[in-house]
């Protein structure tokens, strides 16, 4: 903000001398919270209103395989031993609380997505509660005229929560973990700038317990949340300490015992298990750490440019950026990676001159960090801004609120832009309604790109048109030979078509770029199983359990061979193990009912036979 700017703003807030002497009425505040309450209520309006449709949003690219297909959610019930197990899921990741939220969801609503849809929209809601609360707390902070101050804390949040750019965090069902884990940043943010401001000692410690409960869920939703201490430290610097550095003297104690606990959290987060996926995580990229260093700072300009102008027509699931393989190619590498140091570099020089400009700079950065430099995950997703874009948005909104002398026309401007906003908002939505829609979209926008050219197999194939499924299949292979996916995809195309031949050349092509895929041996094995090679099934299935341990379907399927080998303690085993992971798998309960009648049980085969007819009406009566 401009000197001039400043001046203004404190003039603005100083009372004459009658009024210092008479004290505020007691209606002031119950007014102010009036107008809070109001405020809420219209921007869960707004909100509502722009994401009316996304309850009709399918299933979606890594929906299923992170809820649909999680074998630690299928036998979920309120159990805390059970919601503990889904949470942690082995250990094997580190959002346990995104998870219990997406166990929860299935518990109650099965595969019926729009359940899901709701609490998505609910923790959208509450993220932009919360960007409101923040930035009415921090305009005061930073001494600006209450009225505008709220004001432009209404219209940020307002155009941030509606802004299509967000579509793809709020519909895409598994991007609740990104959601989930901003808007506790926020919360927690915004309890501890509460606390902070807060004149008396007792107030405090709700608003500081509050901050602490909400950042510990936070980290355990999606690691985006190891930032926030850094935010929260920045943010004491820049607007209680008015950028003086004696407080890390008077606070030592509390910023040491900070750094161990953030230190433990990162150890854990960075543990054996998860630190070697990170360090073999580039081996499924065509692209290398260097390479993603080199582009990201390009990809940071093009993030920018779809938050300033999110035309339909630039916002997709599937973006396909030109890779920076050096320096000078593409010739805008140097370029970006030198300008992105400026702006760094200015942030930290004007920082006491323009301390909300250089904080909403930092604040972009830093909340794109993770996702944007050294770790191995695709080049670009929209869904990354849902956090970052709060600090662009509120930028081009209080810039015009704080200088204009008549707020007319800025609000005007702003009441259109939300109109726009909104519509394209819901047009995004509809996008996102099936698979087919989605992945035509990705296509035409991402056409060289050959993840675009899977999701629309699978569509086809879901649909019903196994031969298109394989000609799209086989265009995503043109473009990329070593295409894993594509290749167990079409395999199972092909084994549902009964071209046994061709589905196993293309498990095998699959397994040999990626030995370590379970659901790929279990098929294979499958199809060796029913072509009677009976070791060649056994070798699939005890491998993919030693890759997955709790896979429900290789056990059935090695159950079956068993039976089929006449070996039937291990068959009983097999299929006892499958019931237990998933008890509600009807086939595998017919198939120990067959096993069992042919030991000679036949109370145990009826009562399998029982469940099995329970759960699904439409299986053969057992002989």
């Amino acid at each position: 903000m401009s000197e001039s700017l400043k001046t203004k703003a404190k003039n603005s807030i100083q009372a004459s001398p009658k009024s210092k002497r008479r004290p505020a009425p007691a209606r002031a505040s119950s007014l102010d919270r009036v107008h809070f309450c109001g405020a809420l209520l219209l921007l869960a309006g707004l909100v509502l209103a722009a994401y009316s449709n996304s309850f009709r949003a399918d299933w979606h690219f890594d929906d299923r395989s992170n809820i649909l297909e999680n074998p630690y959610f299928w036998n979920v019930s309120l159990r805390p031993a059970s919601l503990f197990r889904a949470m942690v899921q082995d250990f094997n990741q580190n959002r346990p609380f995104s998870n219990l939220t997406l166990a929860l969801n299935y518990y109650f609503n099965g595969d019926r997505v729009w359940g899901y849809h709701l609490v998505n929209l609910v923790l959208h809601l509450l993220a932009t509660w919360a960007a409101f609360w923040v930035l009415r707390l921090t305009f005061r902070q930073a001494g600006l005229p209450p009225a505008r101050g709220d004001l432009a804390a209404l219209g940020t949040a307002a155009l941030w929560s509606i802004h299509p750019i967000q579509t793809q965090a709020v519909t895409y069902v598994v991007q609740r973990q990104t959601v989930m884990a901003s808007a506790l940043i926020l919360c927690t943010l915004a309890a501890y700038i509460a606390g902070r401001r807060a004149d008396q000692p007792a107030r405090k410690l709700p608003f500081y317990l509050l901050a602490a409960g909400c950042l510990l869920v936070a980290m355990g939703s999606k690691e985006i949340a190891l930032i926030t201490p850094g935010l929260i430290l920045l943010y004491e610097f820049y607007f209680f300490q008015k950028f003086s550095l004696a407080f890390l003297h008077r606070r030592r104690l509390a910023l040491a015992t900070g750094a161990v606990l953030l230190a433990a959290a990162l150890a854990f987060s960075l543990r054996s298990g998860v630190w070697s996926i990170l360090m073999t995580g580039y081996h499924r990229y065509n692209f290398t750490l260097t390479q993603r260093l080199l582009t990201e700072p390009r990809i940071l300009f093009q993030y920018l440019g779809l938050i300033l102008w999110p035309r339909l027509s630039r916002l997709a699931l599937e973006h396909d950026p030109l890779l920076s393989t050096s320096l000078v190619h593409p010739g805008t590498t140097l370029p970006a990676i030198l300008a992105w140091l400026v702006v760094l570099a200015a942030a930290i020089r004007y920082a006491r001159r323009y301390p909300l400009l250089s904080f909403a700079g930092l604040w972009y950065l830093g909340n794109l960090f993770l996702e944007s430099s050294f770790v191995p995950l695709d080049l670009m997703f929209e869904h990354r801004l849902y956090l970052p874009s709060l600090a662009v948005i509120a930028l081009l909104v209080a810039a015009p609120i704080f200088a204009a002398t008549r707020l007319r026309g800025v609000l005007v401007c702003l009441a259109a832009v939300a109109a726009l906003l909104t519509v394209g908002t819901v047009s995004r939505n509809r996008v996102w309604r099936t698979e087919m829609s989605l992945w035509r979209d990705c296509v035409r926008k991402a056409p060289l790109k050959a993840r675009s050219y899977l999701g629309l197999g699978k569509a086809f194939w879901q649909q019903g048109e196994p031969d298109r499924a394989i000609a799209v299949y086989s265009r995503a292979l043109a473009l990329n030979p070593d295409y894993t996916e594509a290749y167990y995809d079409r395999a199972c195309v092909y084994a549902q078509q009964r071209q046994y031949d061709q589905a196993l050349a293309d498990y095998s092509r699959s397994l040999d770029l990626n030995p370590d895929q379970a659901q790929a041996l279990n098929t294979r094995g499958a199809i060796y199983k029913m072509r009677g090679e009976y070791d060649l099934a056994l070798r699939d299935f005890n491998r993919a359990l030693d890759l997955a341990p709790n896979f429900a379907y290789a056990y059935f399927n090695r159950g079956v061979t068993y039976e089929l080998r006449g070996q039937f303690d291990q068959a009983l085993a097999d299929l006892s193990r499958t019931l237990d992971l998933n008890p509600n798998y009807a086939e595998a309960y017919e198939q120990r009912g067959k096993v069992y009648a042919q030991q000679g049980y036949p109370d145990r085969a009826e009562s399998d036979f029982a469940k099995a007819r329970k759960l699904s009406p439409g299986l053969s009566a057992p002989p």
